[in-house]
């Protein structure tokens, strides 16, 4: 019994459950600031029946899903002190999941492995004491991987409606993701006219179909005030317009509207205000006079211009947004601290972990387990995406916990010598049937 209880993925990383609450209670701030306070009002809003204040002044800044959490404890007066300590839990969690999605496909010493990796990240930490989505995010995300590889281990249709579920919370949380549903399952579709990937792509279509049928009442809701399809928020058009500037110095970063700030006032920031207004202010200026939807297509219709205007530059700025993604580096206007030491450092690993698990997984793909194929896709749909826009470090870790699977197995496949795996999983062969939810042999899918 004493054996089973210190394998048991609950205990072995309760002691980082303490240290996260830790973490929340000495560095919280004592009042709301930031993305804080606007998730708090979205929540208030849902307490009074609406998420978005009146048309003329349309507010749809982020989806519903983190505000969707709030509710109850705004609705019952609980302290953001308190109601902040769920990140603790959210992070967790996160944890413990990985390691049992990674035991799934792998030895118990890589899951461990995984799991402490994801339980110390700096970066996972510094959010804990923020009223923010990314710890919650972080939970869905290995929720996600979890249910994807139960249900490939045990053929059950259970779990892959409940990874459709994950999915479209997920996206509600982070709308990113809806481009990443739209563009994973026309892709999807697509393979269903090639027998050869028919299985892979079926399944993905029906966990993708789940997933939008969770966004579905939100995207009525966005049609209804806005009469546009497809809408999930008007955040975007400003962010794209900051990742399209053609100047030189800039580096696609997010800017206050105001032009008087930077999106990270802690940096050491000098000479800003003066190139920013000699830039920026006439244009943000005129289109700041519109409405929040109108601001939305004119910040859209002002990036597309400058994609036009200098398209070398929005390349150069995709490649700062993966550089800002990795090392948090770097920023308009701004020099940095010794801090980027450990962001470069840590960056590096996991950029070149990922080229290597890229090169594994081109050379052994036909082996390459559901689970992971359809992680790779999300992941790099996901990615590819962030980069479009004002990307940051928080972007990419939330997703740490689908690139330590999907390395987890391929450490675990990877032979001694050489690139190829030396045994190979034959999941060509499965069956139609798991998705009716009837059982089958291991040995068709193992």
């Amino acid at each position: 019994m004493l054996k089973k209880a210190i394998r048991n993925p609950y205990i072995i990383f309760l002691p980082f459950l303490f240290y996260y609450i830790h973490i929340v209670l000495r560095d919280k701030w004592p009042t709301l600031y930031g993305d804080e306070i606007r998730y708090v009002d979205f929540a208030t809003n849902l307490i009074h029946g609406f998420y978005s204040p009146y048309p003329g002044h349309i507010n749809l800044w982020n989806g519903p899903g983190y505000p969707l959490v709030l509710v109850p404890f705004i609705f019952l007066k609980i302290p953001a002190l308190y109601t902040t300590l769920m990140n603790a839990l959210y992070q967790y969690l996160m944890v413990v999941f990985l390691y049992k999605s990674v035991r799934l496909v792998a030895n118990s010493k890589i899951a461990l492995v995984c799991g402490l990796l994801m339980a110390v990240y700096p970066n996972g930490l510094s959010m804990l004491p923020i009223l923010y989505t990314e710890a919650f995010t972080g939970f869905l995300v290995s929720s996600l991987v979890y249910s994807l590889t139960l249900f490939y281990k045990k053929k059950n249709i259970k779990y892959s409606v409940l990874a459709g579920l994950i999915l479209g919370f997920l996206t509600l949380t982070k709308v990113i993701f809806g481009y990443v549903l739209l563009i994973g399952l026309i892709g999807s579709a697509s393979l269903l006219l090639f027998r050869k990937n028919r299985q892979y792509a079926l399944r993905s279509v029906y966990i993708l179909l789940i997933a939008f049928a969770v966004t579905s009442p939100y995207l009525a809701y966005t049609y209804y005030i806005t009469g546009k399809v497809f809408y999930w928020g008007n955040s975007g058009g400003m962010s794209l317009y900051w990742m399209s500037t053609p100047y030189a110095h800039e580096y696609g970063d997010w800017k206050l509207p105001d032009l008087t700030n930077n999106q990270y006032p802690a940096l050491k920031i000098r000479e800003v205000v003066g190139p920013l207004r000699k830039n920026h202010l006439k244009e943000v200026s005129f289109i700041l006079k519109h409405d929040e939807i109108e601001q939305d297509a004119l910040f859209k219709q002002a990036a597309i211009n400058n994609i036009k205007k200098d398209p070398f530059k929005f390349l150069n700025n995709y490649y700062d947004n993966f550089a800002r993604m990795l090392f948090n580096f770097p920023y308009s206007y701004a020099y940095q601290d010794a801090a980027i030491l450990g962001n470069i450092i840590r960056g590096s690993l996991i950029l070149w972990a990922s080229i290597a698990g890229i090169i594994l997984t081109v050379l052994n793909w036909r082996k390459i387990i559901y689970p992971v194929r359809f992680l790779v896709m999300i992941a790099g749909l996901y990615l590819g995406l962030s980069g479009a826009l004002s990307a940051y470090p928080r972007q990419l870790d939330v997703i740490l916990p689908m690139l330590f699977f999907w390395i987890g197995f391929l450490i675990a496949k990877m032979p001694k010598p050489g690139l190829r795996f030396a045994e190979e999983d034959n999941i060509d062969n499965i069956n139609l049937e798991e998705l009716t939810g009837v059982e089958m042999s291991v040995d068709k899918i193992a």
